[in-house]
């Protein structure tokens, strides 16, 4: 026997309640849903549901209640676990407080299933759009902030930090130069864009803390930190004798560390 949706079954009992209302028999209305007349009857005379009020219960047993309730979950999902990162249990927790596991499966393991469907849709969604994005962008050569995490795996990181577009984040065997370089690559396929260059120390200079002291920092000793990273590399692009067009990116690199 087909299993069906909860949504299904409201939009199946909806159609049967006009039939019925009607004067068919209820064989025959079974029958044009494609449902066994033990079923149907089964559906029509459900017990209330338990922890919620009579009027909610009929309410969700509606198509409408039954699509809102599905809105409802998808967006707990995209906000508890997604947007601020804290975990399938709140979730669960969320429907047993709520009183809404009375007609959402409220167990791990049902709520970690719903939420990997819904990391894969939104990853299909990001390269749509993407792609879809990329027709009519104006050339432009761009600065990436990288960085590297592990869990387990290595994982590359690269942001373009005035959009704060996430370029690239995958997986990758190790995190060699030239692992990076492809990676990149491959992350700017199809995009008029041009990486010019890659930082990595800006997530240490701007940190709230000092991390050697765990002390806050202000603004001014932020501003100090970056007058002499730059006055560093100044030195070294002298020393090095760097062509005027690196310097111009050093020079483009230090704007934009002010506009940040």
């Amino acid at each position: 026997m087909k299993h069906r949706t909860r949504l299904e079954r409201a939009e199946q009992l909806g159609l049967a309640a006009g039939q019925l209302a009607q004067g068919h028999p209820l064989r025959q209305v079974a029958a044009e849903l494609g449902v066994a007349r033990s079923t149907l009857r089964g559906w029509r005379a459900a017990a209330p549901l338990a922890g919620l009020p009579a009027e909610v219960a009929a309410c969700l047993a509606t198509p409408a209640g039954a699509q809102w309730l599905h809105q409802l979950v998808v967006v707990m999902h995209l906000i508890i676990t997604l947007r601020a990162g804290a975990g399938v249990r709140l979730v669960c927790e969320f429907l047993e407080l709520s009183g809404l596991s009375a007609v959402v499966g409220a167990s791990y393991g049902c709520q970690y299933a719903l939420t990997v469907q819904l990391q894969e849709a939104v990853a299909t969604q990001a390269q749509e759009q993407r792609v879809a994005l990329a027709v009519g962008m104006p050339a432009q050569e761009l600065t990436v902030a990288e960085d590297e995490t592990f869990h387990p795996d290595v994982c590359l990181v690269a942001i373009e930090p005035v959009s704060n577009f996430i370029l690239l984040e995958q997986y990758a065997p190790d995190r060699t130069a030239a692992t990076w370089t492809q990676a990149l690559e491959t992350a700017r396929a199809g995009m008029p864009v041009t990486v010019i260059k890659g930082t990595s120390e800006l997530g240490i200079l701007y940190h709230p803390y000092d991390l050697e002291r765990g002390q806050v920092q202000s603004v001014a000793q932020v501003a100090a930190r970056f007058t002499d990273v730059w006055a560093r590399l100044a030195r070294l692009a002298d020393a090095a004798d760097l062509p005027a067009r690196a310097r111009e990116h050093l020079a483009k690199s230090d704007c934009l560390s002010i506009q940040l």
